[in-house]
């Protein structure tokens, strides 16, 4: 059986559990309202690689989230699985790998960058090659 921080899971909810673990085990300690607000805050979406066999937990905030929320977050959510005595994530009770991401890096569309179009003198449309 799946777990997430020791709470029964199957696969496709292990990113919500996680959170939710997350959540329980920071109630009652200092930090915990801005640790939620910045939970909420993110676009949150859960991945396992199955060929590298790596589960991921990747938040995406805005790019104006200063770096000391990053940070604060990174830190909390290290402190939150010391706490757990259990695994961030297991099956059969043998511990899985796992990696937290957490990014505010603007997106760019490097095929469009690439290939940007542009009017040359004669003013015909022409793409970079």
């Amino acid at each position: 059986m799946w777990k997430a921080l020791g709470m029964e899971t199957v696969p496709v909810a292990i990113g919500d559990v996680w959170q939710e673990r997350l959540i329980e085990l920071s109630k009652r300690r200092k930090g915990a309202p801005r640790f939620r607000k910045l939970m909420g805050q993110a676009d949150f979406r859960y991945f396992h690689d199955a060929i590298r066999d790596v589960h991921t937990f990747f938040f995406r905030f805005d790019p104006a989230t200063p770096m000391e929320d990053l940070e604060f977050l990174r830190d909390y959510i290290l402190e939150l699985h010391e706490l757990s005595e259990d695994p961030v994530v297991s099956f059969a009770d043998v511990p899985q790998k796992f990696t937290v991401v957490l990014t505010a890096d603007e997106e760019v569309d490097d095929h469009k960058k690439r290939n940007a179009w542009w009017e040359n003198e004669e003013s015909e449309e022409t793409q970079s090659i």
